[in-house]
């Protein structure tokens, strides 16, 4: 395991400038939207509210339960993968930062839709505001953490873009919050809780607007060298940026082979084959890290032991603000302790912490203590490691010209592997209960072992410096699997 001889980090700029600021806040705004809409449609209450409407347009939900389930899978997952080509072809064409205003003003019109989904009360107008909210969730899925890897210094990049974590997370607080039987959780008040998501895409649009490009996209994509400086000395607050220009400047001569990289060729391009791999199996990985299948199995274990639901959702909060408060401890040390530490840390905590999730979910008279702090410890490993590190690796490992159609290939596996796992998940919960959690084990294993051997670190160092680390790591580590 050598060229893990890591060079020293290049000391730049740590100014948090007021345009980085404003440029940060609002694209973070477009990640809690993110997360809240990801949350709010997936979420139980939301979904029997979507049956009621069903059950007043004449309609027998018993009979369509089941059916209702796999369409609303299907149209959100092929709303993802559709929303994030259309995201690819608005950010290399118009900019990143107008890639988000777009998204936001769909996301408005999202909100109107959700609205009209309970005035017509239809099955198809239902799933058809399911595909909307797939491809929403698809454009900001990119979206966000691009833009800010682009506009950030070599030294806060990290840290950057795991706050986006932060605000994906609270996204999912809100939603615990307002779907309250006291709040907002009822029929009656549909309407207000997806008119939140047009309040925040407003709120996002208005610190966006005054915020800058991508200096990258500016000076690479567009050869506007000049608005490429000007851009740097207002974000980094110095007039000096030559030293960041020139890094510019290089790897727009380096990556002269990628340019106008489409997926199709990124597919048949051979020097960047293993870091595609890579990101395949970076990408499915965390995909088959079942989430909501285990919030689902955990409220289920809650109410056998006896737990109410206002005392669930209090538990959840609890255990919300614990994985925030290691959230921001992730914020602060990231360029510290790196990419690979917490990656490898994230997939393993996750792993020993699904078996032990199992043996809770299924012999019922397990400790409520014990159930708790297990599940923390998992959502712990998954936001530090998998959730905060994922769309950092899978940004810096590509130049400028091939990024966004990495991009597009990581979100396809991504909602792909979301459609198989909840398919799976209905078609055999009834049959394994909570030993369905054990079938994506061995992946999470294997995952774990591909990135201890094949994925290089990557805090400090520039993009080019990257590409050279991982050509290092797949001609010596993986040699073996080369090999074969």
């Amino acid at each position: 395991m050598e060229e893990k001889e890591d060079l020293e980090p290049i000391i730049r700029s740590n100014k948090l400038t007021r345009p980085l600021v404003l440029s940060i806040v609002g694209a973070s705004l477009g990640f809690f939207q993110y997360g809240y809409t990801f949350f709010l449609i997936t979420n139980p209450v939301v979904i029997k509210m979507q049956l009621v409407n069903l059950q007043k347009e004449g309609i027998d939900t018993g009979s369509v339960h089941f059916e209702f389930f796999i369409l609303f899978s299907i149209f959100v997952s092929f709303g993802g993968l559709f929303g994030v080509y259309v995201w690819s072809c608005l950010a290399d064409r118009y900019g990143r930062k107008c890639a988000l205003l777009i998204s936001n003003a769909m996301n408005v019109f999202l909100a109107a839709i959700l609205c009209f989904d309970k005035i017509f009360q239809s099955v198809e107008f239902s799933l058809f505001a399911r595909f909307l909210a797939g491809m929403e969730l698809g454009m900001f899925s990119f979206s966000v953490p691009l833009y800010i890897l682009e506009i950030s210094s070599l030294n806060l990049r990290g840290a950057l873009l795991t706050t986006l974590v932060f605000f994906f997370s609270w996204g999912y607080i809100l939603v615990q919050i307002l779907i309250n039987p006291q709040i907002w959780g009822n029929e009656e008040n549909y309407s207000l809780l997806v008119g939140v998501i047009a309040i925040f895409a407003i709120l996002s649009s208005i610190f966006l607007l005054p915020s800058l490009e991508s200096p990258r996209f500016l000076h690479i994509q567009r050869n506007e060298e000049e608005k490429a400086r000007q851009v740097l000395k207002m974000l980094r607050g110095e007039e000096d940026v030559e030293e960041e220009m020139e890094e510019l400047y290089q790897e727009h001569l380096a990556e002269s082979s990628q340019k106008n990289m489409t997926v199709w060729k990124l597919l048949h391009f051979r020097s960047l084959r293993w870091h595609l791999i890579t990101v395949v199996v970076l990408v499915s990985g965390t995909g088959f890290v079942q989430i909501n299948m285990i919030l689902i199995f955990a409220q289920q274990t809650y109410k056998v032991l006896g737990l109410s639901a206002k005392d669930i959702n209090l538990l959840s909060l609890v255990g919300s603000l614990i994985v925030e408060l290691t959230l921001l401890t992730t914020i602060c040390t990231i360029e510290s302790l790196g990419r690979r530490f917490l990656l490898l840390s994230g997939f393993l905590i996750c792993t020993i912490s699904n078996i032990a999730l199992v043996f809770a979910f299924q012999v019922y008279s397990s400790s409520l203590i014990f159930t708790s702090i297990v599940l923390i410890l998992f959502f712990m490993g998954y936001v530090t490691g998998l959730a905060s590190v994922l769309p950092l690796i899978i940004g810096e490992l590509f130049l400028q010209s091939s990024r966004v159609s990495a991009c597009v290939i990581a979100g396809f596996v991504s909602w792909g592997a979301n459609f198989i796992s909840a398919l799976l998940f209905l078609l055999t919960k009834s049959h394994l209960g909570s030993y369905y959690l054990l079938l994506y084990w061995p992946f999470m294993i294997l995952t774990s072992i591909y990135i201890f051997w094949v994925v290089p670190e990557t805090r400090g160092k520039t993009f080019q410096e990257i590409q050279e680390s991982m050509a290092v790591y797949t001609s010596k580590d993986s040699g073996k699997i080369t090999a074969e």
